[in-house]
């Protein structure tokens, strides 16, 4: 893999970038970024381009190209794509990758891709592969795909869903229980859940927060070590903020934040019993393993470009490869629009500089 993925892109990478390595992707014209990527393994990675076109100013909106893109362990090969724009993909195995569109669920099975259930176009859809079948949820209502059939699986009543993960062959169903009284206006207040599938049911996780997070903490990622060791993500319900990680090291419960650092935006394992906190393409990435902590410069984009678009500079995706250490990561760069990023022309050229980037790492 590391091979393919070192190839070149016309730029030297800085010495502080060196651990990252960037994919051969060929440009393209026009709007160009990636917003979704997963990975089964090593020889099997999947990304994609999210909606088909990006509001600038006003009513002028530039059109994204449509994408979806497989690395085999060879080379980066454009895929046939399901019909609608890609809102969520997520890959068990090669020959088992489902995607989301408005309004379905869409499987590959290494010849083509086949509807697997439709929903509202309103509704908002979660999606995670596990090996032979999938977990969604239809606001908040849950359902598994066994191989065979759609099975619902009951939730608490008090239960409100933020996200669906797979670490392993682990389910994790992860949200707060709301507690019924309202912390501001008509917001509720609650309480961080995380449930693990045992086969048979959800199994309530125990999660103990600081006083102060508990009540407005939904968690929306997990990532589980070595030992029993368990990292909990999540956002504030009252103003959408990343809060602290929580973190279990035995039986004991702690917030976590690098050094001189605010909350990650997402996490990630690093494969050998530690978690990764991304914080995007254009800040440094920490890993916490065995309670120290280690710092990863952040990789610079090629000369005369910018991570993200000119309205977001560290937008990206990251997924682990399973059955390595690294990440896959992705995202977009452009030409940095001068002046005003606001003004339509000016603007308008940023997102149409926009190309798509994607690199593993950290290597050593």
């Amino acid at each position: 893999m590391a091979a393919v993925l070192v190839g070149s892109t016309g730029v030297a990478p800085a010495a502080e970038a060196s651990r990252w390595r960037p994919a051969p992707l060929p440009p393209k014209a026009g709007h160009d970024s990636f917003a979704h990527v997963t990975a089964s393994g090593a020889k099997d990675i999947w990304a994609a381009s999210g909606a088909n076109s990006v509001l600038v100013s006003g009513s002028n909106a530039v059109s994204n190209a449509v994408l979806l893109e497989r690395f085999d362990g060879r080379r980066w090969r454009p895929m046939p794509r399901p019909t609608g724009a890609i809102t969520a993909l997520s890959a068990s195995s090669a020959g088992d990758v489902w995607a989301l569109t408005s309004g379905r669920s869409h499987r590959w099975d290494g010849k083509g891709w086949r509807v697997m259930r439709s929903f509202s176009p309103t509704a908002h859809v979660l999606l995670a592969a596990v090996p032979g079948g999938a977990w969604v949820s239809e606001q908040g209502r849950l359902s598994r795909y066994d191989g065979t059939h759609w099975q619902p699986v009951p939730l608490p009543a008090d239960f409100e869903l933020g996200a669906l993960r797979i670490q392993g062959r682990d389910v994790w169903v992860l949200g707060r229980y709301k507690s019924g009284k309202a912390i501001y206006d008509t917001i509720e207040g609650g309480s961080p859940a995380a449930l693990r599938w045992t086969g048979r049911a959800l199994a309530r996780v125990p999660v103990t927060a600081p006083a102060n997070l508990r009540a407005h903490l939904q968690i929306d990622d997990v990532v589980t070590g070595k030992g029993g060791d368990l990292w909990l993500s999540g956002h504030s319900v009252l103003d959408g903020d990343r809060l602290p990680v929580l973190q279990r090291r035995g039986s004991t419960w702690t917030t976590l934040t690098p050094p001189r650092t605010p909350p990650p935006e997402n996490i990630e394992p690093d494969g050998a019993g530690g978690v990764w906190f991304d914080y995007g393409l254009d800040q440094p990435l920490w890993r916490n393993r065995a309670g120290k902590w280690t710092k990863v410069a952040a990789p610079k984009p090629p000369s005369g470009r910018r991570w993200g678009l000119f309205t977001n500079f560290g937008a990206a995706t990251t997924a682990h490869i399973p059955g390595t250490t690294l990440l896959v990561r992705a995202g977009a760069t452009s030409v940095p629009a001068p002046g005003n990023s606001y003004d339509p022309e000016t603007s308008r050229k940023a997102h149409e500089s926009a190309d798509r980037v994607l690199m593993t790492g950290p290597h050593s």
